[in-house]
């Protein structure tokens, strides 16, 4: 009987909704830097994109594109790269980026009479040497696992960014650690997933990060992950760009500059 006394309370209350459009406080608009300079390996690297956007209020349904900036990029030697804008879209390009490793790069942006900067370097990545597929029992089921296994340089700290994406993923899923426990030795990074079947296709590309771009993005994922209904807000990530004008009101986003190596499996 109680079984259906639930079953009618879900029914009464389904049958009563209504929308309730909470009056929040919206803060001030800030700048969102998406810098991120990919260069995959064995390719000429010249083509690069950064997006600028704002902060949107909670209610929003779209990201108001940050336009009209000035974007430059320079080298130690102080070779200058302009990144136009594209009409009015927030993504200004570059055709003539020089990559090179271990160079370090500044990022120079004119937003609304505020001077953005930030520095980093461009991070070098190992290849991937072998992909093997086996499958794993999970509580009962069995699950593909796939893994690229890559030598980890021993003459460097490094740091590695995993990007998985398939067609059968609604999301991107993103692994980050660094090699202190494998300095110098064979390791693989894998994808575990029961979603993924026998001709999906399953591709990782392969970052070479920095360390500062390692401890941001772990924050990130750290505050993804713990996420729910009754979770803490998450507080603003505090990224490697400053706002030398305004110091206070300081930009979201981060400039990184990585090699990648792109990585496409068929699943057997």
């Amino acid at each position: 009987m109680k079984y259906l006394y639930i079953l009618l309370s879900i029914l009464v209350f389904a049958s009563c909704e209504d929308v309730i459009d909470l009056p929040l406080t919206e803060g001030p608009k800030r700048l969102v830097i998406d810098a991120n300079i990919n260069w995959e390996k064995g390719t000429a690297g010249n083509e690069q994109v950064i997006r600028l956007t704002e902060t949107a209020s909670y209610y929003d349904n779209s990201i108001p594109a940050a336009t009209g900036a000035t974007v430059v990029v320079k080298n130690s030697k102080l070779d200058e790269f302009i990144f136009a804008e594209e009409g009015a879209t927030g993504l200004y390009k570059s055709t003539n980026f020089v990559p090179e490793l271990n160079e370090t790069y500044n990022l120079e942006i004119v937003y609304k009479a505020e001077i953005f900067k930030a520095t980093e370097t461009l991070m070098p990545v190992t290849i991937i040497d072998s992909i093997s597929q086996t499958e794993q029992n999970i509580f009962g089921q069995n699950v593909v696992r796939v893994d690229f296994a890559y030598t980890d340089p021993v003459e460097q700290e490094n740091y590695y960014l995993g990007e998985f994406t398939s067609d059968a993923y609604f999301l991107n899923v993103y692994r980050t650690w660094s090699d202190e426990f494998i300095n110098g030795n064979v390791d693989t990074v894998f994808e575990i997933d029961e979603e993924l079947e026998k001709d999906d296709t399953l591709t990782l590309r392969f970052y070479g990060i920095s360390r500062g771009y390692q401890n941001y993005f772990s924050l990130l994922l750290q505050q993804i992950e713990s996420g729910g209904p009754f979770a803490t807000p998450p507080a603003a990530v505090s990224g490697n760009c400053l706002n030398t004008t305004s110091p206070e009101n300081k930009p979201l986003g981060y400039f990184r500059l990585s090699e990648v190596v792109i990585t496409p499996y068929t699943i057997q």
